[in-house]
């Protein structure tokens, strides 16, 4: 992939990408940062990415593999400082106004799911792909796509039914 065919690429692809990531993240600035990370990625591997049937495909594994990535790095942040302090509050991407410009709705609704199970909603309910396109995007298998989105639906129906 040459450089133009890149930049064409990347104008077509990083909203996307964005969105994507704000559905799974509910933050817009962690959306764009991973974003940003996926495609300086794919500039990296253009070469070998041009040889891929769907470079998108590959650029929503990378950015699904990160989100979940932060997830867990957040998530020890959060357990290790709520341990090193009482007073700590933490901070409400939930109710990130720039979520309002896709879809607020999708974020808080799968907002209680984990990270796993957002990334997995999101390609299959967002993003229309098929069990076995996210299955090659998330590397795992499309029984564990099933059985993500099955849980995925018990905790939301769960979470609705509270509510």
């Amino acid at each position: 992939m040459h450089d133009d065919e890149y930049d064409e690429f990347f104008r077509a692809n990083y909203p996307r990408l964005v969105v994507i990531g704000m559905a799974m993240s509910s933050s817009r600035a962690v959306a764009q940062d991973l974003a940003q990370e996926t495609m300086l990625r794919a500039y990296h591997n253009r070469d070998e990415l041009s040889s891929y049937g769907s470079p998108l495909a590959w650029c929503r594994r990378v950015m699904s593999n990160l989100v979940i990535d932060h997830h867990r790095t957040t998530v020890v942040q959060h357990s290790v400082a709520t341990r090193l302090s009482a007073d700590r509050t933490d901070d409400d991407t939930t109710n990130d106004p720039a979520i309002a410009t896709t879809n607020p709705r999708w974020a808080d609704l799968i907002a209680p799911l984990t990270a796993t199970q957002r990334a997995v909603a999101t390609l299959y309910y967002a993003e229309d792909q098929p069990v076995s396109t996210i299955a090659h995007t998330l590397g795992i298998s499309p029984g564990t796509v099933k059985s993500t989105l099955s849980k995925a639906r018990a905790s939301l129906r769960r979470h609705l039914a509270a509510q």
